[in-house]
């Protein structure tokens, strides 16, 4: 009985140390790059992230896309937000926090919310928050987003909401 319960306790010290591998590898892979594309808007970088087969789901335009959709999507509005915010002399930046973070060393899904921060020349900053669901998979041992879904919950996301989830480590 003893054996069983000492093999029993170093599985779930296994099984804990491996997600938190898979946490920093995901990431140092995914979520450091994802946030630094989007922060300046760097369309080949933030698809590189993408798995070819992922799914994107923007929940509030009630729309699905593949890769390529996905892509041209950004190619069409990035450069076009990337411009404003310059012309505009603002600061863009974009956080993310998590409620939940399950991975099994191939795959993972990880929800959680994100902030949108822009700031005029003025100084006057504009806030926007939403949540995220997403599924990720390795491949040829390197994560990779594989569905990845969005909304702002009828703008019903608050600050109280974001800072309450866990931040990135």
């Amino acid at each position: 009985m003893r054996k069983l319960l000492i093999s029993a306790f170093a599985l779930v010290i296994c099984i804990g140390a491996h997600s938190q591998t898979d946490q920093q590898a995901i990431n140092a892979q995914v979520w450091k790059p994802f946030v630094q594309a989007i922060m300046t808007q760097d369309v080949e970088t933030f698809i590189q992230l993408h798995s070819k087969d992922v799914i994107r789901v923007e929940r509030d335009s009630k729309q699905v896309m593949n890769y390529d959709q996905y892509k041209a999507a950004m190619e069409k509005s990035w450069p076009g937000w990337k411009r404003s915010i310059a012309r505009d002399g603002g600061t863009y930046t974009f956080e993310l926090r998590f409620t939940e973070r399950i991975a099994n060393g191939e795959q993972a899904f990880e929800v959680g919310y994100f902030k949108n921060e822009t700031v005029n020349a003025k100084g006057e900053k504009q806030l926007s928050f939403g949540q995220f669901h997403v599924a990720l998979r390795k491949e040829a041992g390197v994560w990779k987003i594989l569905v990845d879904s969005d909304s702002d919950n009828n703008r019903s996301i608050t600050e109280v909401m974001f800072l309450s989830a866990k931040p990135m480590e």
